[in-house]
């Protein structure tokens, strides 16, 4: 295995045994997403829970914003090249979950918990944050920074593959629709 197939899964395996690997890892998520007490409401977004839910609460908001991700992302491939197929845009987001599901049992942690919740609640009054709180968040936002940008290089990556896009235009607007993606899911679920 080479540095190639590392950033880029996509060009070396075929399609049914990503998508077999990506529903392991989706199951694995719903699982890390339950132990953590946390939601992924966006394709790049992790949500910590401030009330109770079951297990069919966070598969219900995981399977849509999933869902809703692989239907806009296909629409968007479609309009660029009409070749493409669904199995290999469902593909591309669900592997590109892969690399977030590590960062599940950090964010589990009790420490981490009890800090992002005493920040959240000074966050209207920087003088009474705690030094320890803010470390401990920028910490973890320092941790875990590595495994978003490799998250999103796989999301682009299987994306070019599936569409074979080679514009600067097509990456924009790819790169756009992404953010919004991510943002209306949020807003949405």
């Amino acid at each position: 295995m080479n540095w190639k197939t590392i950033f880029n899964p996509f060009e070396k395996y075929d399609e049914k045994t990503l998508l077999s690997v990506g529903v392991v890892f989706f199951i694995f998520n719903i699982a890390g997403c339950y132990y953590s007490e946390s939601v992924n409401d966006s394709i790049f977004h992790l949500s910590l829970l401030d009330k109770p839910f079951t297990i069919w609460d966070i598969l219900k908001i995981n399977v849509l914003s999933s869902i809703l991700a692989i239907g806009v992302l296909f629409i968007l491939a479609m309009i660029l090249n009409s070749k493409t197929r669904i199995i290999d845009i469902s593909n591309t987001v669900l592997i590109s979950q892969i690399p977030l599901i590590v960062t599940m049992p950090f964010m589990s942690l009790p420490f981490y918990k009890s800090a992002m919740s005493n920040l959240a609640q000074n966050a209207g009054n920087p003088m009474a944050m705690e030094i320890n709180d803010l470390i401990i968040v920028t910490a973890g936002a320092f941790a875990t920074l590595p495994l978003l940008v490799y998250s999103f290089v796989l999301f682009y990556n299987g994306f070019r593959t599936a569409t074979n896009i080679r514009k600067w235009q097509h990456i924009v607007l790819f790169v756009f629709i992404s953010f919004l993606l991510t943002i209306f899911s949020q807003i949405l679920l």
